[in-house]
């Protein structure tokens, strides 16, 4: 892992990771966007991407079989969780309950109907739920979504489009964005700093902005409800060493802020929220977004353990299974006020007359110069309280 994703200066090692109380917790969803800056120039859409022709390898739908579960087929082992109807659905259901902390939002930065973006990169899309309603929001701007799997629904707006990518290449793209989001990303980069913040910076317009939207996988407790010796810890501690071990870390959304201000990102935001588990907050609003993230636990939680767990641990999935009983049942019990910390982290690339002494992007032409073995795959279709 490299070291700047820990928060240290590379010389001295990894600094200790910064404590939960040292944040600012938000809890109240009802974000002003006044304080925020202005947006980044537009720009014009590509035509190559209003184009309708569209193939797809069937290397990359022929998604290999492990544990009972399917994976994906492109760069097969280099993300660790599944794919198949179950997570789609999960994976779905997490959006969503991110997008219901956020206030109904599906992104802080400063952007709206009289200041859209013209040009969006949503990178490690999953399911496409963010990339297909910022289609609906913004009908005028194009959005590019990104993704391992070709898991997409085929009923998408016009102006959304998606391709089988692995981000962790370098960027190639036939003109910037101004705007790329990221959102629950753990445990699929060895280095997000390098591999996407800073592809993120190169490939936006100056003035456009970044955002993340990131939950570290920290099952917190706040008033001892929860054994730090438990099951549930236990399985999260096993995790995150595991996660380590295949150099796909799973804690690294707490460095966000430092990530994005090193390299090169100015106004940059940060908002700290909770993200409760199951249904023990007294606000309604939370109790229900709870009792959907607790939901999306215990559904991914085999998808979570079996490979990280069996890589890692050589542990069989009868193993795995037995161990994460307790969880399950920690995971829905009301008497235990869990939460994930969840960081909501924006900033802007700066004009070139902001920029002092700071490295700049690259000069040469974003060309579309994809080297896949496989053809390039272009799937486009017709269409607070606690």
């Amino acid at each position: 892992m490299d070291d700047r994703d820990r928060g240290g200066d590379g010389a001295n090692g990894p600094a200790a990771a910064p404590r939960l109380p040292d944040f600012h917790f938000i809890f109240d969803s009802e974000l002003s966007m006044n304080e925020l800056g202005e947006p980044g120039s537009s720009i014009e859409p590509d035509p190559y991407y209003m184009s309708d022709s569209a193939s797809l390898s069937d290397s990359v739908q022929d998604f290999p079989e492990e544990f009972g579960r399917t994976y994906h087929a492109y760069r097969a082992g280099s993300y660790a969780f599944p794919n198949d109807a179950a997570e789609q659905e999960r994976l779905a259901l997490q959006g969503e309950a991110i997008k219901r902390l956020l206030g109904d939002r599906l992104f802080l930065a400063p952007f709206s109907a009289s200041k859209p973006p013209r040009a969006i990169l949503d990178v490690a899309t999953g399911v496409g739920d963010w990339a297909i309603q910022m289609g609906d929001m913004f009908g005028d701007s194009q959005i590019i979504a990104t993704d391992l799997s070709p898991i997409q629904p085929e009923d998408v707006p016009p102006n959304v489009h998606f391709y089988v990518e692995d981000s962790t290449d370098p960027w190639f793209f036939p003109h910037r964005f101004d705007f790329i989001h990221t959102r629950a990303t753990s445990g699929c980069w060895e280095s997000f700093e390098t591999q996407i913040a800073q592809q993120a910076f190169d490939a936006l317009e100056p003035g456009g902005w970044f955002e993340s939207q990131e939950v570290d996988v920290n099952i917190c407790c706040d008033d001892g409800t929860l054994n730090p010796n438990g099951p549930t810890a236990t399985w999260v501690n096993d995790l995150i060493v595991a996660s380590d071990r295949l150099e796909r870390p799973a804690i690294w959304a707490c460095y966000l802020k430092d990530m994005f201000e090193r390299v090169g990102f100015v106004d940059v935001q940060q908002r700290v929220l909770r993200m409760p588990i199951n249904g023990w907050a007294r606000d309604n609003r939370l109790k229900e977004i709870g009792w959907m993230w607790s939901t999306n636990l215990i559904e991914g939680l085999s998808g979570f353990s079996y490979q990280l767990l069996n890589r890692a641990f050589e542990r069989t999935p009868t193993q795995i299974e037995v161990s994460l009983i307790d969880v399950r049942r920690d995971l829905a019990d009301t008497r235990i006020h869990s939460y994930m910390p969840a960081f909501i982290v924006w900033g802007r690339k700066p004009y070139p007359d902001q920029v002092k002494g700071a490295r700049q992007s690259p000069k040469q032409p974003f060309v579309m110069v994809y080297w896949y073995i496989d053809v390039l795959f272009h799937l486009v279709t017709d269409s607070s309280t606690l």
